[in-house]
């Protein structure tokens, strides 16, 4: 075994196949590493490092209940682990899939079936960069603690350092694009943004930033350029599927945007709150049908969030489909009985079809759960007697 492996470390082994983990421990094993957990598929991963400390994460792609790149970002947005090497493996090398995974922040990936030699190279190259970080990456680093801090003037000089020590870097200049904005100096911001992307036209979150930073400029024309083009390197990310629906259907583009919304919903998979935001563009655009059915979905997939039934009622109302919204606010009151919005909702709705003595009674029920509630207040005195 090679003295610069440290045979302490702590690995967590995930596939949803038990002969593919069982080979991964034995190469492990090979080469001195014997303390290794493993899982059967990513739910099972995230609930055992709940209580299980890694140093090491190595997990396949493709799995059941959880794949690996959802592990990944959970991972990733963990302050307790978010520094764990991971590596990712996958049966095919897929452009998309590996766009994905390197800008959710994996640390290398290997291709099914691999031998352990094969295996214990990338692991030794992971670690070898982790213990003996280049001043580039040091100088990075500090920057981006420095910007998370707050500290964006500090940040700057960091990221200045990094990149005089590596003058072409697209992820440096997109840090000094970022410390650049956050002191309000967009244009300068801009500048370096798009010199990330020049430099490296794959880099999708130069085209996230400079389509972020255009819209804010009030420039969608440009913005939706660069949405676009970031969803053509990297399809599979359900938010920036949606910004692009929203940015197309505002712009009038219609087809183009109602097609990125269900990419954006087939990538979330069970999001509900992804599919409620669909439904929010939806609504604001008047695809009053199309919005009700992502409300409908987001409903089902938790039928314990409220406003989501709210929504939908909303969409069904504006369709003159008063008995579905009237259904949809009776099914909400079995899970918050003591709602007074949607008390007030069902009203509009009882209203609307000509219902108002019922109306009456919702409304007075909303009037004894919130005394100040002025709409439902004026609304009542509007009823005949």
């Amino acid at each position: 075994m090679d003295n610069a492996r440290d045979p302490n470390i702590r690995f967590m082994v995930i596939d949803d196949q038990f002969n593919v983990r069982r080979m991964i421990f034995n190469f492990l094993r090979t080469f001195g590493y014997t303390k290794v957990e493993d899982a059967s598929d990513g739910q099972d991963a995230w609930n055992k490092l709940g209580y299980t400390q890694v140093d090491f994460i190595i997990c396949d792609w493709n799995m059941p209940k959880m794949t690996g790149l959802d592990l990944l970002k959970k991972v990733r947005n963990d302050d307790a682990m978010r520094n764990v090497p991971f590596l990712m493996v996958t049966a095919e090398v897929v452009e998309e899939i590996v766009a994905e995974a390197i800008e959710e922040g994996v640390d290398g990936y290997i291709v099914k079936p691999f031998q352990a030699q094969t295996l214990i190279e990338r692991i030794d190259s992971i670690l070898e960069k982790r213990r003996n970080p280049d001043p580039v990456d040091v100088a990075f680093e500090r920057g981006k603690a420095l910007l998370a801090a707050g500290k964006p003037d500090q940040a700057l000089e960091s990221f200045d350092e990094a990149l005089k020590l590596s003058p072409k870097s697209p992820r440096t200049l997109l840090a000094i694009g970022e410390a650049l904005e956050a002191l309000q100096k967009d244009e300068e911001a801009l500048s370096r943004y798009k010199e990330a992307a020049n430099l490296a036209e794959r880099f999708v979150k130069a085209h996230d930033r400079l389509a972020t930073l255009y819209q804010k400029m009030g420039d969608a024309e440009e913005a939706t350029k660069h949405l676009r083009r970031a969803a053509k390197i990297s399809p599979r990310n359900a938010r920036r599927q949606l910004n692009l629906g929203k940015a197309l259907i505002e712009q009038g583009m219609l087809e183009e945007g109602m097609a990125a919304l269900t990419n954006a919903q087939n990538a979330a998979k069970k999001d509900p709150d992804l599919f409620s935001e669909v439904g929010e563009v939806l609504l604001s655009a008047g695809l009053n049908e199309q919005a009700a059915e992502a409300f409908s979905e987001a409903v089902s997939i938790d039928p314990n969030m409220v406003h989501l039934y709210n929504r939908l009622g909303i969409a069904y109302r504006r369709q003159k489909r008063y008995d579905d919204a009237l259904r949809v606010y009776g099914q909400a009151m079995s899970v918050a009985p003591d709602d007074e919005n949607l008390l007030y909702n069902m009203a509009l709705a009882l209203i609307e079809s000509k219902r108002a003595k019922e109306a009456r009674v919702c409304l007075q029920k909303a009037l004894q759960l919130r005394e100040d509630f002025k709409e439902a207040r004026v609304l009542l005195a509007k009823l005949p007697a």
